[in-house]
This record gives C-alpha cells, sequence and structure tokens, in this order.
C-alpha cells in the first residue's frame, strides 16, 4: 500500500537521503513542475548518473515524475529513459487525457517493472477518468492533481471546490481496481489542515496523499494507516463471519453483510 507520495526537484538530488529519511512510502524525483524549463536538460542528467549507480540501492522508494507526454520535454525524459542502465520502481506520468499516453508509456517502459503513477490534473483529463483508466495496468495508481486543475477550471483548493473531481477519480479508480491518491496540501507549515483534509479524502476513498515537504510524511502515513484497533475489529468480524456461514450476520450489535465483510477483509489483507 503506497499512502504516501514525496516528490522533490530532480535539481536537488542532494535532497534525497533527506526525503528517503522522512519514512515516505515512495519518493519521486521531478521533471516537471519542480524544475524551470532553463534546468530540465541538466536534471536528466543528473538522474541518468543515479540510474548508473543503480539509485543508490534504493530504486524500490524511488520514482521519476517526466513531463507531460504532450509536451517536447516529455519525449526527451522517455528518450534520455531508454538509455538507463536501471529504472526506478515507479514512473509519474503528468496530465494525462488519453488511454493513448498510457499505451505508449508502457510500450517505451519494455522489460522495466515500472508501476505507473498516472495523473489526471486537467478538465479533460478528469472528465475522460473512466476512460483514461480503462488502460491502466493493474499495477497502475491514479492521482488528482488538484493545483494544476483548480488553475484551469477557477475552482478552490477547498472540500467544496474539490469534491466532484476527487469523486470522479475515485470512482473511476473503483471501476479500474487500482488505488488513488489525492493532491497537496500546499501550505507545509499548517500540519492541522493537513491532517483534516486527509481524513477528509480519506473517507472519499483514497488511499494516501502526494506531499512536497518532509515534514508532512508522518501526517500522511498516519492518517492513511489502520489503528491497531481497527485491525483487530475487522480480523474478528472476518473470522465471526466464517462461523456466520452465507449471508448477513451480528456483529458487536450490529448488522454486518457483504459489502461491511468486503471491506474488513481488506483491512486485514
Amino acid at each position: 500500500m503506497i499512502r504516501s507520495l514525496l516528490f522533490t526537484p530532480a535539481t536537488r538530488l542532494d535532497r534525497l537521503q533527506k526525503a528517503l529519511a522522512s519514512a515516505a512510502d515512495m519518493v519521486i524525483l521531478d521533471l516537471e513542475d519542480g524544475v524551470g524549463p532553463s534546468d530540465k536538460s541538466a536534471a536528466r542528467a543528473a538522474l541518468a548518473e543515479l540510474a548508473r549507480r543503480g539509485f543508490d540501492g534504493e530504486a524500490g522508494r524511488i520514482g521519476v515524475r517526466i513531463n507531460s507526454l504532450g509536451s517536447a520535454d516529455g519525449i526527451r525524459d522517455m528518450a534520455a529513459m531508454l538509455d538507463w542502465p536501471a529504472w526506478p520502481s515507479l514512473l509519474a506520468v503528468p496530465k494525462v487525457q488519453s488511454g493513448f499516453e498510457l499505451r505508449q508509456v508502457q510500450a517505451l517502459a519494455g522489460r522495466h517493472p515500472t508501476r505507473l503513477l498516472i495523473t489526471l490534473e486537467t478538465a479533460l483529463g478528469v472528465a475522460r477518468a473512466v476512460a483514461i483508466l480503462a488502460e491502466a495496468p493493474r499495477s497502475a495508481i491514479v492521482g488528482y492533481g488538484s493545483a494544476d486543475h483548480t488553475a484551469e477550471t477557477g475552482a478552490a483548493m477547498s472540500g467544496a471546490g474539490l469534491a466532484w473531481a476527487r469523486g470522479q477519480i475515485v470512482n473511476a479508480a473503483a471501476t479500474a481496481g487500482i488505488p488513488a491518491v489525492d493532491g497537496v496540501w500546499l501550505d507545509y507549515g499548517d500540519p492541522g489542515g493537513l491532517e483534516t483534509e486527509a481524513r477528509l479524502v480519506k473517507s472519499m476513498g483514497f488511499s494516501g496523499k502526494i506531499a512536497i515537504h518532509p515534514a508532512q510524511v508522518a501526517t500522511i502515513n498516519t492518517v492513511f494507516s489502520p489503528t491497531e484497533a481497527e485491525i483487530e475489529t475487522a480480523r474478528a468480524m472476518v473470522a465471526a463471519s466464517r462461523a456466520a456461514g452465507d449471508g448477513a450476520f451480528s456483529f458487536n450489535g450490529k448488522m454486518v453483510d457483504a459489502p461491511v465483510l468486503a471491506r474488513a477483509r481488506r483491512m486485514v489483507d
């Protein structure tokens, strides 16, 4: 399960060890928004060197975000990666607007067992969520790029302003059978606000959230991890279902049917 994805610019690999020490489930080295146009080539070269070193033994926790495949820099990123001797375990593809982009990335990835983070962050991408994710491999994750999306639509980055798009993405992720992670909380000096938003999106069906600062990781991991009490209750419910046989049954004074039991089994798993 991936709860937290921490982004850091590919031009600042000196921050990589600090990012890895944050306990983020994945650290994403960014070639896109975190890198200015004049620094793209240098960032690619830095990642190529890191790849030659086998990502310093941390490839399993490192991902790379390329530029949009609808841009020249995105094509340059993928072309450069074809020469890397090793790939990270996750490839973040931004601003996805069609299933063709996913097929394109998978064809170029070839033999590399790289998981995709499919980011929907344009009006068209969010509107096409179900069709796009129908092309996603079952190992993929979908992310919501709320900052870019609201910049295009003019919506507020608030619970009300983001509710429709978040619902679209969670529902599309469910139809594809893949997890969804929410976008960034921009005020990294406000852990209380981050916790409140993380609990909101967890209640909507998201399984994690993107971080932009190491200080945000602990809050995100805590919110998206079940408590020991929740796990024990789920285990007891699953055990009780075996004794109850088929159909609904009573557990701790509440009715348990198939959907409730399915949720408990997912938690135990």
